[in-house]
This record gives structure tokens, sequence and C-alpha cells, in this order.
């Protein structure tokens, strides 16, 4: 076969202003500059016929017919019609077929399910060896082959699939695609639960956790919580802890474990960052199971924070409280701890690998893993609001106690809220050291600071001569959707600086518009300030919620 020259390998807008293209992925630096949208680029594995001048060459109605295609399918697909059926025909784009064919090659068009899946599969499933849940969706091209027949799972697979291509290319078809087969998704799931015990299928419970993802990549909720969460936690609670014969149970528990707990914490919604009881009496849990043990602890801490709030002003010995409050904050605490230096030395060396100084590395390192860097920073994350709380619980009882002793000096020391002036101060076994001692402050910094380079890292950094933000060449979507929960922690919190907030805040907003995930631009035009102790219940999810949270369907 004659070597027909070198395909062109810029994109599409390059191409037709017939201007050099530097070929940065998923959208080129020109066009970014030029204010121009870039609509992607042409297959690279794409084949040229070789026509020799002396073959004669045949029509292209003489050429569908000989590849068995009748006039009835050819003017059916240059209509570009959708059979109800939702048929491969309705996948695959017209606009694409050659005029001239080979003599016996017929060229046919490039199917859309395949490209919208391929572009779904090489930006969310990262596969990690020796790292949490063994990367991010890991599971799915082996579930979508073995389960894909099952309409729950195939039509939900194929929505977000659909519209994450969607918001790269902008195709009409392709958004069109999207809205049918989650439509065709969300049928499909209420007549499956309606079947008793249909909820202990991985499918059935994939094609819930896909839903919610389809929520987020489209961006259709103006506020940060995901109406499909209250259904998930339900699940959740009903299937327990995964049984050993479930070959996705452990995986898909930790995806939606992740996202329960996003939503919990984000808006204040405690309840659903509670396991099942199953989970919590395992005798010896791993590694990550631990993880979101101590995540459900510091959910029902916040929940109880919470309560004492709302009844603070007439109770009648609100130090005791909020110093059991306290004593609970220092067991988590502990736990916490204990946690941090069981990290696996292979996961520390991940955040040690490069020097936050130096400049990201054009392509991923291999002996760095950005998956395990961004699962830590949600843990991470979790802990700085945990460290918050407990801050604002200290504060509240300094305030209760200047308030009772009146001729206190001014200079005396703090109250420890471990003393032995109040009866209800039980110290158990031993005597643990004073919440005032431990350097909260600095530990929410340190914590800051690690999401702060994971970000740099894994995603991208602010361009210091444009002072836009610069995505990574190797950035995946995957990993992005994992970093957006730290990331708007940070943009909200007290403790960190203006630096750091531009940072997350401008890589938020490039993950909404060049990435495509347009929940991420939701949350950088929401302002949400973590709720200090003193401000009620409500005035804090006030401010980053609208009254239609309370209109949240189930699934």
């Amino acid at each position: 076969m004659v070597f027909p020259g070198r395909l062109s390998t810029g994109c599409y807008v390059c191409r037709k202003r017939k201007v050099k293209c530097d070929g940065k992925r998923p959208v080129c630096r020109r066009c970014v500059t030029h204010n121009r949208q870039c609509t992607g680029y042409p297959d690279a594995f794409a084949f040229r016929t070789y026509k020799p001048g002396s073959t004669h060459k045949i029509s292209t109605e003489d050429a569908k017919v000989s590849a068995g295609f009748g006039p009835e399918h050819s003017s059916k697909a240059d209509a570009g019609v959708l059979d109800p059926e939702g048929s491969e025909l309705s996948l695959c784009s017209t606009n694409l077929i050659s005029e001239e064919l080979g003599p016996l090659v017929p060229t046919l068009a490039p199917c859309w399910e395949s490209q919208s899946l391929g572009y779904f599969y090489d930006q969310y499933v990262l596969h990690a060896q020796r790292s949490p849940c063994e990367g991010h969706l890991a599971f799915l091209p082996d579930l979508f082959r073995e389960k894909g027949d099952d309409p729950c799972l195939k039509h939900a697979v194929l929505g977000v699939s659909y519209l994450s291509l969607h918001n790269v290319s902008r195709r009409a078809e392709l958004h069109a695609n999207a809205r049918r087969h989650y439509g065709l998704a969300l049928n499909s799931l209420s007549t499956a639960l309606s079947i008793e015990g249909a909820y202990m299928r991985d499918e059935v419970f994939a094609a819930a956790l896909f839903l919610s993802m389809f929520l987020d990549i489209s961006g259709d909720h103006s506020y940060v919580a995901n109406p499909h969460i209250p259904g998930i936690y339900s699940l959740m609670q009903l299937r327990g802890r995964p049984p050993r014969t479930s070959k996705y149970g452990r995986v898909l528990f930790g995806w939606a474990f992740t996202q329960t707990q996003i939503q919990a914490i984000a808006n204040n919604q405690y309840q659903y960052a509670s396991l099942p009881s199953s989970i919590n009496m395992i005798y010896e849990p791993d590694f990550i199971y631990r993880s979101g043990i101590i995540t459900g602890k510091i959910s029902e801490f916040c929940n109880s924070v919470q309560r004492t709030r709302e009844t603070l002003g007439h109770s009648l010995k609100p130090a005791k409280s909020l110093r059991s409050i306290l004593w609970r904050a220092r067991c988590i605490l502990d736990e916490i701890d204990t946690w941090n230096e069981r990290i696996p030395g292979h996961w520390k060396r991940q955040c040690l690998a490069a020097n936050p100084d130096d400049g990201p590395p054009e392509e991923p390192q291999t002996t760095r893993d950005p998956w395990t860097t961004c699962f830590l920073a949600v843990v991470q994350a979790t802990q700085i609001v945990f460290y918050l709380q407990v801050i604002a619980c200290c504060d509240a009882l300094d305030d209760l106690e200047e308030a009772s002793t009146s001729e206190a000096s001014p200079h005396s020391p703090r109250h420890d809220p471990y003393g032995s002036d109040d009866d209800s101060s039980d110290e158990g076994p031993h005597s643990p050291t004073s919440l005032y001692e431990i350097d909260f402050e600095g530990r929410i910094e340190d914590l800051t600071d690690s999401i702060c380079f994971t970000v740099t890292t894994a995603l991208g950094r602010i361009n210091e001569a444009t002072g836009a933000f610069q995505l990574h060449p190797h950035s995946k979507l995957g990993n992005s959707s994992t970093l957006l929960w730290p990331m708007w922690l940070v943009v909200n919190s007290s403790f960190s600086t203006a630096e750091q907030v531009s940072l997350c805040r401008k890589g938020l907003e490039s993950i909404g518009s060049t990435m495509g995930y347009r929940i991420a631009s939701v949350l950088s035009r929401n302002a949400c300030p973590l709720s200090p102790f003193g401000m009620p219940p409500q005035s804090a999810s006030a401010l980053c919620l609208p009254s239609q949270q309370a209109h949240t369907m189930d699934i």
C-alpha cells in the first residue's frame, strides 16, 4: 500500500484557518489565546483509501449497493432519522461519509457511541496499582462488558459518555442523545427498583451513581446539592456491607461514599455521611474502610455541634454540652492521628515525589500516581472541616466561661475542656492532652498547602505572565472531578491565603469551562463560607443553596 502522506495533527479550527496548531489537548493554546472555541482534533487513526489512476472508479450509489445498502437505507441515513428504538443509526454521523469510495472497501461513518465511550474511558477511567479502590472507575470497562445489556446501566453510561463529549465538542446530536439516554435510564432504574431485591445488583447501584454524575457534568442544578444523593444514600443503607461474592461491591461502595460524603459536608447535610451499621462493626477494617468510618464519625460530630448550636441559647448547662462534644472530638482526633501514621509508604511517596517549587512535568512521571494524591486530598479536606468545628467549639466554650466568671482576670489562662470543675468531665482510663495545646490552625494550613500542591501537580497552575489557569497536558477529568470538593473548601476557608484562593477558584473555572465538568463553574460562582459555631444552621446553607433544595428527588 502506497503511503498517501502524513495527516495533519492540528485541530479543526487551526486547519480551517490554515495556521500552525500547537497540538495541546484537550484544546489548543492558539485557539484559547485568540478567544476561539476549539472544536477538538480529528481521529488520529483515519485511513485514506488508495485510488490508483488505472482503476475504474465506481459511483457512490454503486458502492452503497455493493455494500448491501438499499435505496431505502440510503435515504434514511442521509436524512439522519432517529428510530424509536435508538439503534446505532441515530448514533452515527452521516456528514462524514466520503464522496469517493474505493473499489472494494466502502467508507463507513464513525459511530458516535464508540467515540463517546472512548473519550469517557480516556478521561475518567484511571487505573492505578496499589492505590485506593484501584483507581477512579477502573472497574467500569469490565462491569460494562459483563452487564452492559442491562438497560439501567447501559443508558446511564451512554448518557454520561455522550454528555462528556458534547461539553468539549458542542455537537447538537451528542446533547440530544445524552438527554434521551438519561431519560431512558431514569425509567429503567425506576422499573428495576420496583422489583424486590433489585437494589443488591451491582449494575442497578452503578446506574444510580452514573445518573448522579450526569447532573454534575451537565451543571443543570444551579446549586451545590445533587438531587440524586438521597436515593444513593438509601441504596447504601439497604445494601450494607458488600458481600464477598460481589465482584464490584467494594469499589462501588467506595465511589458512592465519596459522593455522599461531599454532599454531607459541603451542604451541612451530615446525615448522608453515616455508614451502614454492618460497615461500622467490621472487626479489622482495611485502610479504605477505616477512612470511611472516621469520616462517618466526623459527620456525626458535626451534626452534634449543629444540634448543640440550636439549643445553646436556652440550655441549662451549655458548658457541659460543649465539654461532652469536645471529649468526642478528642477521641476522633486520636483516630485521625493513627490513620495518618499508618498511611502506606508508597502513598506517602506520591506526595513527596516532586518538589512543590519545581515546575510541573510535561508528561506524568512513571513513579507518580495523581489519583492517590487526589484521594488523599478528599480525606484532608474532611479533616480541615473537623478542625474548624473543634476551633469553633473551643471559642464558644471560652465565651461561656468569660460570661459566667465576671471576676476573672482578662489575662487568666484559657479553660481546659477536660478540667475537673464539672461533673460531666470523664477522662476515662487515661488523661488526654488538652485540645488547647494542639495547633489546629497549623494543621489546617499544612493540609491546605498539601491540597494546593495536589492541584498544581495533577491539574494545572496559574500562568504568571497571563494570570490565567493553565491545565497540564496530562490532566484527566477523573482527577479533576475528585478535586472539586477540596478546591471548593480551600476557596471558602478563612485560613487560605489569597494565592491559594485564586489558584483553586481559577482551577474550578477551568474545569467547568475548558474540561466540560459544568458543576465546577457552579462551585466557582457560589461562595459558601464554612459556618462558624455561632451562626444559625440555616444561615450557612442559605448562602449556597436556594429554596429549591427542598424539592429534591430520590433517584
